[in-house]
């Protein structure tokens, strides 16, 4: 019988020790197929400075960047196609701005408001705040494009370094203001600066342009003992070790693409690796048996999370609102990382 909360246990895990199970990390709040546990985690994002992701009729993000909504990946916003709003990024200043609304709120009682409307325990589920809205290479690509954001990289990185300090200083600011008000037990950074088989940018790159961004948030989290996860898609191990020596002790998604044992035989437990499963394949056909998928988690579970520092962070992607196939298949794998994840360390 466990003696653990999910929370907990999945602290425990991001603390360097060995759980008494695997966790299911959460991305979408409860765990399909899995009633009888609350999920281990929950954000606090600050909603004032979040966009339209997730309304069915589009609408912007913060600095009114089009979003529309993609039913291939669950109904989450992307921005609008061939619609950019900046051109020039010698001209940043006169198109990117944080809008009024929210310059002078008060974030203390804005966080406060948050953590009030929770839908959860925070005895049974851990708080992860993201206190840099969608990440700041993802924000110049929602600019400016792919093509003229990775440009403006590598053309005027003078400009580019002003723009991610502009978004950066307001962001630092109102994490300072709220990070005591929230006692995050995980802050959480986001930036997918990877594709699948390769980064967008080199790890020289990275290291000029992002990493001493991500240093000032790694430092208030470090500074107060909590752990700190950097939320980044594809395959992003190139980065891996300059975001470690700043303080950041887990990663998810760890796609498939990474080379998760070669991770796992460098940093042991110091990096806990939150994936190791994809959807792909076999898993993916419309025939896929319920047992495959069954399979397909004790496999992972095996191969990662033999010596902790391991949480399951994976799911399947619906391809519509109403996949009801997809939901089935989700209810399956997480069915089963429960009930085997729950003797696996016994």
């Amino acid at each position: 019988m466990a003696t653990l909360t999910p929370r907990e246990n999945l602290l425990r895990v991001l603390h360097g020790q060995i759980p008494e199970w695997v966790p299911s990390y959460s991305y979408y709040g409860p765990l399909p197929g899995v009633e009888e546990e609350p999920p281990p985690n929950q954000g606090v994002m600050l909603t004032p400075l979040m966009g339209d992701f997730f309304n069915p009729d589009g609408g912007t993000d913060l600095f009114g960047v089009p979003m529309t909504q993609v039913e291939e990946v669950g109904g989450f916003g992307l921005p609008t196609p061939n619609y950019f709003i900046l051109k020039d990024i010698t001209k940043w200043g006169d198109v990117v701005k944080f809008p009024d609304r929210v310059m002078d709120l008060d974030w203390k009682a804005v966080a406060e408001d948050e953590l009030s409307r929770l839908a959860y325990d925070r005895n049974q589920s851990s708080v992860w705040f993201g206190p840099a809205g969608m990440g700041f290479f993802m924000q110049l690509m929602g600019f400016m494009g792919f093509t003229e954001g990775l440009v403006a990289m590598y053309e005027e990185p003078d400009y580019v370094k002003e723009l991610f300090d502009y978004l950066h200083q307001f962001y630092l600011n109102v994490a300072k203001q709220v990070i005591d008000v929230i006692k995050p037990d995980v802050l959480n950074l986001a930036d997918d600066a990877a594709a699948e088989r390769n980064p967008f940018i080199s790890p020289e790159m990275y290291r000029e342009f992002l990493i001493p961004i991500f240093r000032d948030y790694t430092t208030l989290a470090v500074d107060r003992g909590i752990p700190v996860d950097m939320h980044l898609c594809g395959r992003g191990e190139d980065f891996i070790h300059d975001l470690i020596k700043i303080g950041v002790n887990c990663w998810e998604p760890v796609q498939l693409a990474n080379d998760i044992e070669g991770l796992q035989a460098r940093y042991g437990r110091h990096l806990v690796i939150g994936g190791g499963w994809e959807g792909r394949g076999r898993l993916i056909e419309p025939d896929v048996t319920d047992e495959e998928i069954r399979q397909s988690a004790r496999d992972a579970i095996d191969k990662y999370a033999k010596n902790g520092g391991f949480m399951f962070a994976a799911a399947y992607t619906p391809g519509s609102r109403n996949d009801t196939l997809t939901a089935h298949w989700n209810e399956v794998l997480q069915r089963e990382v429960y009930d085997y994840g729950h003797q696996f360390y016994k």
